[in-house]
């Protein structure tokens, strides 16, 4: 819980697989997180953590003695020789296992929602009820859009654009309400601007059940991209409504 980058990103994003499984989590599959940090997690703290993130049934987090915690991170295979060069001292891993079968994968934590939910559901030998479409389907001038593609893989874990609070602020109109160099530094420095005690950092903490804001290390580009991008939505928006005024 401890965590600045890797955890609250992880959370967020496990909690939209959770819900895109629906009712079959804590019937047919279960959540589990392993605490790495014993000392610190108490089960009182990991209930709170989990509320703050809005978990729902069929998820535990577990914790114990440092020892028994090592060992089964290392029976799972989810230590990483590169895990020290990491601030929170491990990397986003999910173990997806089929305990029948016997068949287990190793995946990212943080990777698209959809497709999680998704090799999930072909390990457990689940059957989508239709078929998916077919790439022909889709419009031969289709263009992945970069800023749409960044806030999706990197920023709708935790918020939303239009359509209310979730972990994080809606930002909708995010553009207009913040300044922009000020966007700028908290997209690339959310962590030292909060120990900084920056006046919305803090209270946007505070509001937020002081979940922090992850640093995506984002470079100064994506940051011109995404902003553009959220920008463009708002200008959108604002057409549609005066649109809709003069009709």
């Amino acid at each position: 819980t401890s965590c600045k980058d890797e955890c609250p990103l992880e959370t967020a994003r496990l909690v939209q697989v959770q819900r895109l499984l629906g009712d079959r989590v804590g019937k047919e599959i279960f959540f589990y997180s392993i605490s790495i940090d014993p000392k610190r997690d108490t089960p009182e703290v990991l209930k709170a953590y989990a509320q703050k993130f809005g978990v729902g049934p069929g998820w535990l987090f577990l914790t114990g003695k440092e020892d028994d915690i090592k060992l089964v991170v290392k029976k799972l295979g989810l230590s990483r020789s590169n895990d020290a060069a990491n601030r929170d001292g491990h990397m986003p891993i999910l173990m997806i296992g089929n305990e029948p079968t016997g068949q287990w994968m190793r995946n990212s934590a943080v990777d698209n929602p959809r497709f999680l939910a998704t090799k999930i559901s072909n390990l457990m030998g689940w059957k989508e009820p239709q078929p998916g479409r077919s790439y022909t389907e889709v419009a031969r001038d289709w263009a992945p859009d970069t800023g749409a593609y960044i806030f999706a893989s990197r920023c709708s874990a935790c918020h939303t654009i239009g359509k209310g609070d979730s972990v994080g602020p809606d930002l909708a109109g995010v553009t207009t309400r913040r300044d922009r160099s000020w966007l700028v530094r908290y997209l690339r420095h959310p962590d030292q601007m909060l120990a900084e005690k920056d006046p919305i950092a803090v209270a946007l903490s505070a509001k937020y059940k002081n979940v922090p804001m992850p640093n995506l290390r984002l470079s100064e580009g994506e940051i011109a991209v995404l902003l553009s991008y959220l920008e463009g939505l708002g200008s959108a928006s604002h057409e549609h409504q005066g649109q809709n005024s003069a009709r």
